[in-house]
């Protein structure tokens, strides 16, 4: 079976039949497609996903063919439903691909490639709510998972449909140190990833938060088959690292700038201010107001960089819910 990278199709937004066998997608506004705007032609090649307000996160093979200088020169990403005049475009301003990044080689003695990773920088942050990235290891939990995947790319293995957003569910069929595998014959609707949702995200849900678990990497040739998404967690440490050089922190909280601002979240690796209520008890004795306490969901802050603290909130602290689909 002829695999391939989901190489992007530079093919121009148009009305779409109706990912193959997907529908479309309104929500999820952390995915963003990759593309150019050419005199008002506007052109979707991959897909990404928000992961702070200023980074996107994408496919290394995205960029492969291409200089990285001319990528950030030229591209832009489109938030929205569509790629057309009426998504917010917002230009490039630094791209970094994985370094031990190895392409796809099809045929015999060929390869699936590794760490098909790469962030691009935004000209300026966008005010869209990013989607939690996994630092877990998934190895546990993944196989019979169902998962969301968005993506831009093409709608049916004749090339047709680039440009408009759409979704399916998945299921994780198997996986190994670099990516999770799914089946089309065990996901609804033989659905499946294909060419230009590349780079696009595979998210979770467990009940409370979206969180992304792969980056869309490659099908077959006819996207009726299988297809492979890499795994974020295996390469959690390289990106944080490039979030870092970005925003001068690891704390995804102070990046997303969620502190103190006005709601609980307990998903930080510092206790939140909105998490601390100061309460005033009066004493039962003689009535003299006591010092005030402290009170709310705040008990221990994390000490490295863990993002799901065991903490209970009371039922009067509110507790951000980071659903956007």
């Amino acid at each position: 079976m002829l695999l391939f990278s989901l190489i992007p199709f530079l093919s121009l937004s148009a009305n779409a039949q109706d990912m193959v066998n997907a529908e479309k997608e309104d929500g999820f506004d952390f995915a963003v497609a990759l593309g150019a705007d050419f005199g008002g032609q506007y052109y979707s090649a991959c897909t990404g996903s928000l992961i702070t307000p200023q980074v996107v996160l994408t496919a290394a093979h995205c960029g492969a063919d291409i200089p990285l200088e001319l990528v950030v020169s030229a591209g832009k990403a489109f938030f929205g439903s569509r790629v057309d005049g009426e998504a917010v475009a917002v230009g490039l301003s630094g791209a970094t691909v994985h370094p031990d990044y190895v392409e796809l080689a099809s045929g015999f003695g060929g390869t699936l490639g590794e760490n098909d990773i790469a962030v691009l920088v935004l000209e300026e942050p966008v005010d869209i709510e990013p989607v939690w990235i996994s630092e877990e290891i998934v190895d546990d939990v993944a196989v019979g998972s169902t998962v969301t995947s968005i993506g831009f790319g093409i709608s049916d293995s004749s090339g047709s449909g680039s440009g408009i957003k759409r979704s399916a569910e998945l299921v994780i069929d198997s996986t190994d140190d670099t990516f999770l595998y799914s089946d089309s014959d065990t996901n609804e609707n033989a659905a499946q990833i294909c060419s230009g949702d590349s780079g696009g995200p595979q998210v979770y849900w467990d009940g409370e938060k979206w969180t992304q678990w792969a980056v869309h990497s490659w099908g077959d040739q006819n996207c009726a088959w299988q297809s492979g998404s890499t795994r974020i967690d295996t390469v959690y440490e390289w990106i944080v690292d490039q979030l870092e050089d970005v925003h001068g922190t690891r704390d995804r909280c102070e990046m997303w700038d969620v502190y103190d601002d006005g709601t609980c979240d307990l998903d930080c690796p510092e206790i939140d201010p909105d998490c601390v209520e100061d309460e005033v008890v009066a004493d039962g004795d003689d009535g003299d107001d006591s010092s005030p306490k402290v009170t709310g969901c705040a008990t221990v802050g994390a000490s490295s960089g863990v993002f799901w603290l065991p903490l209970v909130a009371l039922p009067l602290v509110l507790r951000r819910r980071w659903h956007t689909g």
